[in-house]
């Protein structure tokens, strides 16, 4: 059975050259002339939902796309109003990270990447903040963080689900939010991340004149890999660009990736990073993304996430099969058949119902893949 693709189509051609800018021996074509303005606008819409507006300004900057000044000038304002709001986010880590003293965390995605992995800050940006606790210490930087006038976007199904099930859970507060992650992703490649190795050492970074921490840069790319290929439908280019960013020296990750039994993200993720953003294949980890061949099993836990209309409950069935001993399987099933009534709280009405619907959007992942 052939992985499903995620299909050019997706994207105005442009925005995969774009999307690759800087990167050595790229092959998507940029158009030789500037584009209509109706083109323009859907690119520059795009690239903003993409979250690649810092390699668009850079590639118009650079003379590689052409467009008119009026197009030039938009490329910019866009640009400039998307580093406000990384400006001010990274103030917002800085007091969190104050907020938290002596609870231990790593800086995810955003803020980390930009600063260790990409050759200036501005060409990433994000939208929230992500941050990685122990699961004995989900609660009370909970806690601290609620009473710092930040609240939870939804209520634990059952006390206790944060720190030994979920991915995590997401508040809000400040204008921004912040994801308070214990692994990676929920559902069974969740499972299977070796929760203990993601504290292996880490590495450390400067915003705004404080040292933070982020993960080690193995674990950086796995979480790339994760984010990339498990994230949004269709892919979503920027991340595909932070596996393209981590790729060099990625090797030791494959073998990490082995040991959790997670190949089939980390392959889904290269190939398609290769594939879309056009990268030269001159790297032993692409090919072996390449000839990669995922089982049965591995192409339903993709297939739950290569749908647009994914949700919670798909994964979380997905989940139950693969979590170890009869006590967990027993308080997981539990905690989605009878959560708290804060929790179902315009949602489901029965327990039958939300099983239902969870079995019946797990098994959209066995749908026909197509190529």
């Amino acid at each position: 059975m052939a992985r499903r693709l995620c299909g050019e189509d997706s994207y105005p051609a442009p925005l995969l050259a774009v999307t690759g800018h800087g990167l050595l021996g790229t092959t998507r074509p940029f158009p030789a002339t500037p584009l209509a303005d109706d083109e323009w606008a859907m690119l520059l819409t795009t690239a903003k939902a993409n979250r690649v507006l810092g390699q668009l300004r850079a590639a118009v900057d650079a003379g590689r796309l052409p467009v008119t000044d009026d197009q030039r000038r938009q490329a910019r304002g866009a640009h400039r109003a998307v580093l406000m709001r990384v400006l001010s986010l990274e103030q917002h880590l800085v007091s969190v990270h104050d907020v938290l003293d002596g609870i231990d965390c790593r800086v995810l995605k955003g803020s980390a990447y930009a600063h260790l992995d990409y050759p200036e800050p501005a060409l990433r940006s994000f939208i929230d903040l992500d941050l990685l606790f122990r699961p004995e210490d989900i609660e009370r930087a909970v806690a601290v963080l609620s009473g710092a006038g930040f609240a939870r976007t939804l209520a634990e199904p059952r006390p206790g689900f944060d720190r030994r099930f979920d991915k995590g859970t997401t508040l809000r507060g400040n204008g921004f939010e912040i994801d308070l992650h214990r692994t990676f992703v929920l559902g069974p490649w969740g499972v299977r991340v070796n929760i203990d190795e993601l504290w292996d050492s880490g590495e450390e970074f400067t915003v705004g004149g404080r040292t933070l921490v982020a993960l080690s840069a193995r674990n950086r790319f796995l979480h790339a890999c994760y984010h990339a290929a498990l994230g949004d439908w269709p892919l979503r280019l920027g991340s595909l660009r932070d596996v393209a960013q981590l790729l060099p020296g990625s090797l030791a990750a494959v073998d990490r990736a082995r040991a959790w039994g997670v190949q089939a993200v980390v392959a889904a993720a290269v190939a398609d990073a290769t594939r879309l953003l056009g990268l030269p294949s001159v790297s032993p980890v692409q090919d072996w993304a390449a000839s990669y061949v995922p089982t049965r099993r591995e192409e339903h836990w993709l297939g739950l996430h290569t749908q647009s209309t994914k949700t919670f409950a798909a994964q979380a069935i997905a989940t139950l099969p693969v979590l170890p001993g009869v006590r967990n399987k027993t308080a997981y099933l539990r905690a989605l058949i009878m959560p708290d009534p804060q929790y179902t709280d315009g949602r489901h009405a029965t327990a039958l119902s939300r099983f239902r619907f969870g079995v019946r959007e797990a098994l959209r992942g066995r749908g026909k893949s197509t190529s």
